[in-house]
C-alpha cells in the first residue's frame, strides 16, 4: 500500500534574513525528502528570491549557483552605488538571476507565487501576484540602506521585511489548506525568541493585536528594523568590545545600542503578527552565526535548512496525516 496526498493545497511562506536565505533552498530540498512539495509560494525579501526559482522550477539551478560562490564572487556581484538611495545597486545580481531563470511573468510561472514589498511612504503592504517577476523580486528586497527603492507607478517599493517578514498571510489568503512558514531570524543567539514551533495553540493577547496595528500603520518606523543587521555588521567591524552580547563591555557603544534596540522593534513586530496569523507548521533553521553579506556561506545556509526541516518532520506527518490515503 502507498500514501498520497489528497486534494491539500500547501502554502509555503519563506521569511526575509539576506544571506541567511540560502536555508530556504535546504528547506525546500528536506521537504521533498518528505515527499512533500508546496503548491503555492509566498516570499519576501530573499525568500522571494528562492520562493521564484522554485515556483519556475529551477531551483537545482540557483543552489547549484550559490553553492559556487567564494567571497570575491559575492565582492563582484556588488556594484556600489552613493547616489541612489542605497549602497548596492543591485542590477548585476538580478541582471544574472534573469538570464537564469527568463524574462518572465509571474502569471507564467509553473506554481503560484507572490512577493511582497512595501510601500516607503505610505507603509502599505505590498504583495506581486502578476506582472513583471524581475520588478517584483526587485522590489521585494530592497532593503533599506542596502539597495535602493523601486519605483512603481508613483510608489517607492522597498523590502517586504518592513511590513511582513514572514508573509504567512500572504500564503494564506492564495487559497491554501496548509501553510508551512520559514523563519531565518527566529533563533538568535542560541534562543528562540518567537514561537514554537507548532503554534495553533497560542492567541494573541489584547496588547500584542494593537502592536500589530499601530506597527502596521507607521511603516516608517518599521523601517528601520531592517537596518539592524548591516548596523550589526558594522558594529562588528569597528569594534568587537562594543557587542550587546559580551558581558565584558558594561558600556555598549551607539551602534551596538542601536542594533540591539531595531532588533528588539523588528522580533516584536514579527511576533505580534505570527500571533494574530500562526502558521501550521514554523521551520526555523539555526542560521544564528552567518552574517548579513555572507552569501558565499551557502552550503552551511542550505544544510541548516535541510536539518531544521528533520526536526519538525514529525509536525508535518501529522499536520497531512488527515488529508492522506491509504491506496
Amino acid at each position: 500500500m502507498s500514501e498520497k496526498n489528497h486534494s491539500v493545497r500547501i502554502g509555503l511562506a519563506l521569511g526575509s534574513g539576506a544571506a541567511k536565505g540560502w536555508a530556504h533552498i535546504g528547506v525546500l530540498n528536506g521537504l521533498a525528502k518528505l515527499g512533500v512539495y508546496p503548491d503555492k509560494i509566498a516570499g519576501c525579501s530573499i525568500g522571494a528570491v528562492v520562493g521564484a526559482a522554485y515556483a519556475n522550477d529551477n531551483l537545482a539551478e540557483l543552489e547549484g549557483w550559490v553553492r559556487s560562490f567564494s567571497s570575491w564572487d559575492v565582492l563582484g556581484l556588488m556594484d556600489l552605488s552613493w547616489r541612489k538611495g542605497g549602497l548596492i545597486g543591485g542590477e548585476k545580481v538580478f541582471d544574472v538571476l534573469q538570464k537564469r531563470m527568463g524574462d518572465i511573468q509571474i502569471e507564467q510561472l509553473k506554481k503560484p507565487f507572490a512577493a511582497v514589498a512595501t510601500d516607503l511612504y505610505s507603509g502599505q503592504e505590498i504583495w506581486f501576484t502578476e506582472g513583471d517577476l524581475r520588478h517584483a523580486v526587485r522590489a521585494s528586497c530592497s532593503m533599506p540602506g542596502i539597495l535602493p527603492p523601486v519605483k512603481v507607478g508613483e510608489r517607492w517599493l522597498v523590502d517586504g521585511a518592513v511590513v511582513n517578514p514572514v508573509p504567512v498571510s500572504v500564503s494564506r489568503a492564495m487559497g491554501v489548506d496548509i501553510v508551512i512558514a520559514v523563519d531565518l531570524h527566529g533563533l538568535r543567539r542560541g534562543r528562540l525568541q518567537v514561537l514554537p514551533v507548532n503554534m495553533k495553540s497560542n492567541k494573541p493577547t489584547t496588547e500584542e493585536e494593537a502592536e500589530a496595528e499601530k506597527h502596521q500603520e507607521k511603516g516608517f518606523t518599521d523601517l528601520l528594523a531592517r537596518g539592524r543587521d548591516y548596523i550589526s555588521g558594522l558594529t562588528d567591524k569597528l569594534s568587537l568590545s562594543q557587542k550587546l552580547e559580551n558581558s565584558q563591555s558594561p558600556n555598549p557603544g551607539m551602534l551596538a545600542v542601536m542594533s540591539q534596540s531595531m532588533d528588539i522593534l523588528e522580533q516584536r513586530h514579527k511576533r505580534a503578527r505570527l500571533m494574530g496569523d500562526p502558521p501550521d507548521i514554523c521551520i526555523v533553521p539555526d542560521l544564528g552565526d552567518i552574517g548579513t553579506m555572507e552569501f558565499h556561506r551557502a552550503e552551511e545556509a542550505i544544510a541548516a535548512g535541510e536539518a531544521a526541516v528533520e526536526q519538525v518532520a514529525h509536525l508535518i506527518e501529522a499536520a497531512l496525516a488527515p488529508h492522506r490515503i491509504t491506496e
